[in-house]
């Protein structure tokens, strides 16, 4: 008995003994160090502790998100409509990064079978499933499914694919805009005059940017509106009168703003009155429209142009990094004698080798191209131009286009351009929305980007991943199990 203790004694003191102690008392302290660790990540917020995988990063709040998100004063309620349990998980996971990161902000769930009063005191009955109600005091803004998750259909008849996006964070910073705004910016868009309406796509981001819309037809108003923040004129196929045009250089004397969108396309002629408008500050539309022949700077046709984009505060945010363009577009170019308070500066230009095409089809050649007449005006032209001058108590600014067909639906929806975000920034810049937390942010795409590799490679990476890796796994194992065993 006494051996017998005499070895259990030994076995203590043994080097086998101590090293596995040693690894026994280090498991115990990662074991301990992993709970800790774990037990303090439980109460950080998800904005913090959360991993954004998705390959749009649909929960990850953009800079200009946050900012506004910093600012804010009042007491912001977000319902989540939808019955216990059939809650979008994506909606609710974007709402808690909302929530993380303000105070500000609360977010309920409300199921409309437990609370019917709720949902008509909101007038919100129409609304679907995991719709969502933003609440500041009395002010409301509802936002519909349907608006959270885009589904484009334009190319269902000809290819039979749609195109999904996930607007969640765009539509409640907007609504969050909405409910905090004391006063929305307005725009005045001219009629009268057979002007193009504007798109779908164009007229959906105005709304997301808040801007309140109204029709102003000055024959029967005399005058522009004292609430005009912008003044609208797209497209007019027919002049407008001297009066007219007079309130409206009345308008911008005063401080006004103005987006003009002309197009050669759809006038019916020349537009003398309209034109004085331009030339009161600066500019003047050529004749004809701009054909380009550097390849680098059209579309398949000389008429498609892709126009040098230049630096400016309108188009920051996609410089350098997505293109522009402007079919069928006229030729903008500075009148001399402008006044020297006037600043005009170029955000859209032309290559060398562009001309104006002053008679159509006076020079096609055999093989169909359009070719340079002597009758043709010569380039560089101005696309698209912005205007400032500085009055005595405010700043008048314009941003005058040369194509309406630019920020036509059949344009901005067949390509991947920077088309609607120049429009949007125009606006934002004319009216310096952007201080005023007046924003568009745009949707995510939620289509699935396929990997597509050849059958050999395919074989070769399935062989390596299911023969050669585990093999080399269990090869390594089996040698270090024989090294400790021989140990």
């Amino acid at each position: 008995m006494k051996v017998k203790d005499n070895n259990i004694k030994k076995s203590f003191k043994s080097g086998a003994f101590k090293k596995g102690s040693y690894s026994a008392g280090l498991c115990a302290v990662v074991i301990a160090v992993i709970i800790a660790i774990n037990m303090v990540a439980t109460q950080l917020p998800d904005s913090v502790k959360s991993i954004d995988l998705t390959s749009q990063k649909y929960f990850t709040l953009s800079k200009s998100t946050k900012d506004i998100l910093k600012k804010l004063n009042d007491e912001i309620t977000i319902y989540q409509v939808s019955n216990k349990g059939s809650e979008d998980k994506t909606i609710s996971k974007l709402l808690k990064k909302y929530q993380d990161l303000s105070d500000k902000i609360t977010v309920k769930s409300l199921d409309p079978e437990l609370n019917p009063g709720l949902v008509t005191q909101y007038e919100a009955s129409d609304l679907s499933q995991n719709s969502l109600i933003v609440l500041n005091g009395d002010k409301k803004k509802l936002i519909d499914y349907s608006d959270i998750y885009e589904t484009d259909y334009s190319g269902y008849y000809t290819t039979g694919n749609t195109s999904t996006s996930f607007d969640g964070e765009g539509e409640i910073t907007s609504a969050i805009n909405y409910v905090t705004m004391d006063e929305l910016p307005k725009m005045y868009t001219l009629t009268g005059h057979d002007e193009q309406k504007l798109s779908q796509t164009i007229s959906d981001a105005f709304v997301k940017q808040n801007i309140e819309m109204a029709d102003l037809n000055l024959l029967t108003a005399g005058n522009v509106p004292e609430d005009c923040d912008i003044l609208g004129i797209f497209a007019p196929a027919k002049d407008c009168s001297k009066e007219e045009a007079q309130s409206i250089i009345s308008y911008l004397e005063n401080g006004g703003k103005a987006l003009i969108v002309m197009n050669y396309y759809f006038s019916a002629g020349d537009l003398p009155n309209f034109g004085s408008v331009l030339d009161a500050y600066g500019v003047a539309m050529e004749q004809g429209y701009v054909n380009e022949v550097d390849e680098n700077y059209y579309f398949r046709q000389g008429y498609y142009l892709i126009p040098e984009i230049k630096q400016h505060d309108i188009t920051s945010s996609f410089y350098n990094s997505m293109y522009v363009m402007a079919p069928i577009s006229q030729g903008i170019k500075k009148v001399d004698g402008a006044r020297e308070t006037l600043k005009i500066e170029d955000l859209l230009t032309t290559s060398d080798s562009s001309y104006s095409d002053v008679d159509y089809g006076a020079e096609i050649a055999a093989d169909g191209t359009n070719t340079k007449s002597s009758d043709d005006i010569s380039g560089p032209f101005s696309l698209a131009v912005s205007i400032t001058e500085e009055n005595e108590d405010s700043t008048t600014k314009l941003v005058v286009y040369g194509s309406y067909i630019m920020f036509t639906d059949d344009i901005i929806n067949s390509y991947s351009l920077a088309n609607v975000d120049m429009l949007k920034n125009s606006v934002s810049w004319m009216c310096d929305l952007k201080s005023a937390g007046t924003i568009s942010i745009d949707a995510k795409s939620m289509d699935v980007a396929q990997n597509t590799i050849a059958a050999g490679k395919a074989n070769a990476w399935t062989v390596c991943y299911v023969v050669l890796i585990p093999l080399f796994v269990i090869v390594i194992g089996f040698v270090i199990w024989y090294r400790r065993r021989r140990a």
